[in-house]
């Protein structure tokens, strides 16, 4: 494996060599019906992600909220935020007031991802009173990301990729703080090539990851612990492996996980 490489690597090499094959799927809930993106669509789609982060003001270092279920959008917003040089701090949805406030605890936020109303709520009133609060929440299910793509440029569109393509692998791209040593110790950072090699490790464990860059079955990214549903994502995009997606899960499994 070249652990010279970034995360997203692997996402612009297939979107160059297999733009149309497909890259993500999942059941529609509202039309009860499968959906699809192509390596080039999710490309696409995170540059544009990245392109309105970063005229939101999203800065190289910068820290970025995902309170999302595992979905194509939650893996948009996961590549979008590496794309715009900032890091994800990953969320469980469904948390209370009193966990969500420990889970913002010394992560500096410059913006946050929630799924609906309940959660943009939880986070408002966990962060109220912050001394760190997120400068700006967006909801999914109030057409979030509609609009913070509406605010990209399309020539800075254009832009994201080579900008990405010059993200450090010393660059940090995940912060979990089941990692720091004390539940009061901010979240552990935690390097693009740290990320890219535990994903690797657990790719193999589960045969995802091989010697060989051959597209194999899908490998569905579901509700599961911590970075858990991160590793396997990026383990699936190394391999050249497309992403399929479960249903939702009830609110109170996902607050346990």
């Amino acid at each position: 494996m070249e652990h010279a490489r970034n995360l997203l690597a692997a996402l612009w090499r297939a979107a160059d060599d297999w733009p149309e094959r497909p890259a993500a799927s999942w059941l529609d809930p509202a039309a009860a019906v499968p959906r699809s993106l192509t390596w080039r669509q999710l490309a696409d789609r995170v540059a544009a992600v990245a392109a309105g982060m970063m005229a939101a003001g999203v800065l190289p270092g910068d820290r970025v909220g995902v309170m999302v279920r595992p979905c194509v959008d939650w893996t948009v917003l996961d590549l979008a935020v590496l794309a715009a040089g900032a890091a994800t701090v990953p969320m469980p949805p469904g948390l209370s007031t009193a966990a969500c406030r420990r889970a913002l605890r010394g992560t500096e936020l410059r913006m946050v991802f929630v799924e609906g109303p309940r959660d943009a709520m939880t986070v408002a009133r966990a962060a109220g009173g912050a001394a760190d609060p997120p400068q700006e929440m967006f909801v999914l299910r109030e057409g979030g990301l509609r609009v913070l793509t509406s605010w990209a440029h399309p020539g800075d569109v254009h832009a994201v990729r080579s900008y990405a393509e010059r993200v450090a692998t010393t660059a940090v791209a995940l912060f979990d703080r089941g990692a720091a040593p004390a539940a009061h110790l901010p979240p552990r950072p935690l390097t693009h090539a740290e990320v890219r090699l535990a994903a690797h490790r657990l790719g193999l464990l589960l045969g995802v990851s091989g010697p060989a860059r051959i597209p194999g079955p899908a490998v569905t990214v579901g509700p599961l612990h911590r970075l858990l549903p991160h590793l396997m994502q990026f383990a699936a995009l190394e391999a050249g492996r497309s992403l399929a997606f479960s249903g939702p899960v009830p609110r109170r499994q996902a607050a346990a996980g």
